[in-house]
């Protein structure tokens, strides 16, 4: 008597619509975008001084000033780039002042998503539709940055290289942010975070879900990381070696499961820039 043979089926694979790669290509490619725009906008920003004029650290760019020095890069002119702005505001100045923000927003902050989008896995669509959402409180964001920047150019308080020009008024960000990130607002925020990415990793969600999750740690990042990238108005707005340290601060503070000990430490850090910029501003800046 012959054994019955079963019929074997081929076993289905779970596609993912080839997301094991895409999660890392679709945050590359967006963080490429926003170096690249804030490197075209230094790059216009240079002249004669050198670029040490552009915030603590930034000196070390001068290397470069000999390739710019007979202005090959006149494409530059034809991009939207922020210099400052004029007395009068106008719809063109506002504008490219956002795309500035918005552009130091996709270098600094869209990092630090990888992690969870790498964790969770969703296909193509809903890891677009949380970045849109993330990104769309963030533009919001941007929006209050540029309106600061109009009102304390206007005031006089930052100068034609996008850098604080007042000792006091640096310490005063500086203090600000240290004594923030011991408030309970600062808490709330890193628990309310890490409770989304939680409800995110644990549910399978469509692409209007993933909008939702995406706009609601958006506001949960803006709480707790906006008051930090304030500080870019010290360093200078141009400052990309600020922006690198600010992008790893935040990459670790948001991933990491030691949050409170990296919360303190920002503090105390902010708060010891803050008595610099009071008694050693020459010597910082």
């Amino acid at each position: 008597m012959r054994p019955i043979l079963k019929k074997q089926v081929p076993e289905k694979k779970i596609a993912y619509s080839g997301f094991a790669i895409e999660p890392i290509w679709l945050i590359m490619a967006v963080v490429t975008m926003g170096w690249t725009y804030t490197i075209f906008h230094l790059l216009n920003l240079n002249h004669d001084a050198g670029y040490g004029h552009f915030g603590p650290g930034m000196g070390i760019f001068d290397v470069f000033n000999i390739y710019l020095k007979d202005n090959s890069y006149l494409f530059l002119a034809n991009l939207p780039i922020c210099t400052t702005f004029d007395e009068m505001w106008t719809i063109n100045s506002g504008l490219s002042a956002f795309s500035m923000w918005f552009s130091m927003v996709l270098a600094m902050m869209v990092p630090s998503l990888l992690p969870f989008l790498m964790s969770k896995r969703p296909v193509a669509k809903s890891a677009w539709g949380f970045l849109f959402g993330y990104l769309a409180v963030w533009a919001l964001c941007c929006v209050v940055g540029v309106s600061l920047q109009y009102l304390l150019y206007a005031g006089g308080y930052l100068n034609n290289q996008m850098v604080i020009s007042s000792h006091w008024f640096s310490a005063v960000i500086f203090f600000t942010i240290g004594i923030y990130q011991f408030t309970q607002v600062k808490a709330a925020a890193c628990i309310n975070r890490k409770r989304v990415i939680d409800r995110a990793i644990n549910s399978s969600f469509g692409h209007g879900m993933a909008w939702k999750y995406g706009t609601q740690y958006g506001m949960t990042c803006v709480i707790g990381c906006c008051p930090l990238m304030l500080s870019m108005f010290a360093f200078g707005l141009m400052n990309v070696v600020a922006m690198a340290g600010l992008t790893i601060l935040m990459y670790i503070e948001t991933n990491s499961s030691v949050v409170e000990r990296h919360t303190r430490n920002i503090g105390i850090t902010a708060i010891a820039l803050g008595v610099f910029s009071l008694f050693f501003y020459d010597q910082l800046f």
